[in-house]
Order: structure tokens, then C-alpha cells, then sequence
């Protein structure tokens, strides 16, 4: 089997250094959502609603963007290939991976469901070489690999023990499955002239659309929205930080693959952990610093970044 060759989709800028800025900057964007929702959490709100109305206002607030922009940007936005693009990558990436997060959780431990999020870079690699049917160039899963190491030394010591039952870690193991499948579907079937706000935009209102006959009735909806209410400025800022991290995320597969993307996830948890000690007092390690070490080293390989990539793909040769 031979690898993949370097050439860009036709969608794609190659600007590896942006493509880095991006990552970095979409990662700690995601990581402060998740202490922010924690906090709104914590205060007594149902995650299922939460993620309701943060969606629904993000939903909202980028539709607004692309009216306030004109009709013109929509135009060439609502083929067949790009509704089937939103409602597809919202299916994969969004609703049926937060759902079966949230069952898991109801008995895996906060650690190792960041763990087994943390490996879908991995099932990326995986499932971008079943797709194209080669082998992606070995720097890559070097980088992958160092970036994992990096994460999992952040957070192996926060695990703790537990009794699970089969079905939790079956659910638990489909999470990155869904978050690396969709990686890839989103890089390969980028629609042509798509407009990274009014893809951000039609993907989430395709899943507000799907979830709220499911969701508004549930008495734990209902019983959320005194908590919701209160806390307001905390639930929109939630709504914006959504809104933004989408439309950076589909300009950033513009730069990168599905596998570049999926490294998005390292600086996701690493953010999450400052922000957890920042707002939550939660206590930082040394093996903080040197995860956050190995997790630079390991994008800059896996970004082609560094000088060992020529060496890493003359030896795979």
C-alpha cells in the first residue's frame, strides 16, 4: 500500500501555519465552552436542555450573521449536496455523539470519557485510509500518536475506578467512532463555493430542527428553565462561543483534512483542564506542562511542521 500524496482537495488553502493558529484557537474556544457548561450544569440544568437552547441560540445568532450579510451568500448554498452536508455532519458530529456521551456518562467516569474522546484523532486516521483505501503518510500517525500521549498523561491520573456495565462502554466506544466518521465525511464531501458561516449555520439548525420534538417534551426540560433563565448571561454566552467555534471550524477545513481537524481534540481537553483549574480551583500538575509539550510537539509533526517529516516519509517508503 502506498500513501496518500500531499495534493490539496480542491477546497482546501495550504497554509499550514493558519491551519496550526486555527487549531489552537478552535480547541481553547471548545475547552472553555465545556467549563462554562459545566458551571450552568452544576447550578442545576438539565444537559440535554442546555445543549437545546446552546444550540438553538448559536443556530439563531449565525443565521442572523448570514441575513445581516444578504440573500446573495445563500445563493448556491441550498443544493441537494449542501443539505444533505448539514443534515448528515449534524447527525454524525453533533446530536448522535452528544447523546450517546450523555448516556455514557451516566456511569463512565468524567476521565476516561475524555480519554475515549481524546482517541478519535486515531479512528480519523483510521477511517481517512479505509476511505481512501491507502496509507496516510506516517508523520501523521507519528504526531497523532505524541499529541495522544500528551493527553492522556493530562488526564490517566483524574480516572478513577468504577463498576461499568457492558452497554455504557459500548456507547462510550461509539463516541469517537462517530467524532472520527464524521472528520473525514465533512473533508471529502465539502461542498463546492461551501461558506464556512452558512455551512456553521445550516448544520446546526438541521439538528434543532430534528431535535426539538424530542427534547421539549422531556420533564427535564421543563424543570430546567428556572435554571436557564437565571442564569442567562451564562446560557448566551454558551450560544455565542458555539456560534463562533463553528464557523472557525468549518474555515479551518478549508487549511487542513479531516485528520489535521481531528487534532482539534487535544487542545480541547488541555483548555478544559485550565479553564476546570481557573474557574473550578481544579489543581494543575507538572505533567500538565509536559503534556502540553508533547501535545505541541505532536501537531507540529502531525502538521508537517517540523523537519522529521521528510525523514518519517522517506523511511515509510
Amino acid at each position: 500500500m502506498t500513501t496518500i500524496s500531499a495534493a490539496p482537495s480542491p477546497h482546501r488553502a495550504n497554509r499550514r501555519g493558519f491551519a496550526m493558529a486555527l487549531t489552537i484557537l478552535v480547541g481553547g474556544i471548545v475547552g472553555g465552552n465545556f467549563a462554562l457548561a459545566k458551571f450552568v450544569v452544576l447550578q442545576g440544568a438539565s444537559p440535554f436542555a442546555l445543549f437545546f437552547w446552546q444550540v438553538s441560540g448559536a443556530a439563531v445568532l449565525l443565521f442572523g450573521v448570514v441575513l445581516v450579510r444578504g440573500p446573495n451568500q445563500l445563493k448556491g448554498q441550498m443544493s441537494s449536496a449542501h443539505l444533505r452536508y448539514y443534515l448528515i455532519g449534524g447527525l454524525l458530529g453533533i446530536s448522535i455523539p452528544q447523546v450517546l456521551g450523555y448516556m455514557a456518562l451516566q456511569e463512565v467516569p468524567a476521565g476516561l470519557f475524555t480519554m475515549a474522546v481524546t482517541v478519535s484523532p486515531l479512528f480519523t486516521f483510521l477511517a481517512a485510509s479505509a476511505y481512501e483505501r491507502r496509507l496516510l503518510p506516517l508523520y501523521r500517525i507519528v504526531g497523532l500518536l505524541i499529541g495522544l500521549s500528551g493527553v492522556l498523561l493530562a488526564t490517566v491520573s483524574g480516572i478513577k475506578t468504577s463498576m461499568i456495565s457492558g452497554t455504557s462502554l459500548l456507547l462510550l466506544g461509539l463516541v469517537p467512532v462517530f467524532l472520527a466518521v464524521t472528520n473525514v465525511f465533512r473533508d471529502k464531501a465539502y461542498p463546492a463555493g461551501g461558506e464556512p458561516t452558512v455551512l456553521a449555520a445550516g448544520t446546526l439548525i438541521s439538528q434543532v430542527i430534528l431535535l426539538a420534538p424530542f427534547v421539549l417534551g422531556l420533564d427535564e426540560f421543563q424543570q430546567s428553565m428556572p435554571v436557564i433563565v437565571e442564569l442567562w448571561p451564562h446560557v448566551t454566552g454558551l450560544m455565542v462561543i458555539t456560534a463562533l467555534s463553528y464557523i472557525l471550524t468549518f474555515e479551518l477545513y478549508r487549511h487542513t483534512d479531516g485528520v489535521g481537524f481531528s487534532q482539534v481534540g487535544y487542545f480541547v481537553i488541555l483548555s478544559g483542564v485550565a479553564a476546570g483549574a481557573l474557574v473550578f480551583g481544579e489543581e494543575i500538575s507538572i505533567l500538565f506542562a509536559i503534556s502540553v509539550l508533547l501535545l505541541f510537539l505532536g501537531v507540529a509533526i502531525g502538521n508537517g511542521s517540523l523537519r522529521i517529516t521528510n525523514k518519517l516519509n522517506k523511511s515509510a517508503g
